[in-house]
């Protein structure tokens, strides 16, 4: 406990611009879809009701395919969306700590993209939704 407040006040000190709380919220929000798109992993799947006939097409190739019902401990991201939580992350960082936030153009890029990836992700993959609904309710609603 000690060393943990010790070492907070030390990064704090150190890192006075880095640790403003929009920058924190950034990172959270960065390392957060990073996390649950590449490393999250449980057994439940949730899925529409076109996305097990769209899963089972032999032509598609399986950068977009994920598993579904298999009752496995494992994660429930395509790689595509292992690829794309590094996109979004890098987003919101570039977006974030370049001071681009106040930008009107950049506000509406952002919204843009998020409803992108909402409707996307959504059709795609329903993991992968409910994953970043409180991403999609932080940029799109408290934004």
């Amino acid at each position: 406990m000690i060393f943990n407040i010790i070492f907070s006040n030390y990064f704090i000190t150190m890192n006075k611009e880095l640790m403003n709380r929009e920058n924190v919220i950034t990172f959270l929000e960065a390392f957060y879809i990073i996390y649950m798109w590449n490393f999250f992993k449980t057994k439940y799947s949730v899925h529409n009701i076109w996305e097990a006939p769209l899963m089972n097409i032999k032509e598609m190739p399986n950068f977009f395919k994920h598993t579904i019902n298999t009752n496995h401990y494992e994660s429930k991201i395509c790689p595509l969306g292992n690829v794309a939580a590094y996109a979004l992350a890098l987003w919101i960082l570039l977006r974030d700590v370049g001071k681009l936030k106040k930008n009107k153009m950049i506000r509406k890029l952002n919204k843009i993209i998020f409803i992108f990836t909402a409707v996307i992700s959504f059709a795609m993959n329903l993991n992968a939704f409910i994953y970043l609904l409180p991403i999609f309710y932080y940029e799109l609603a408290m934004n």
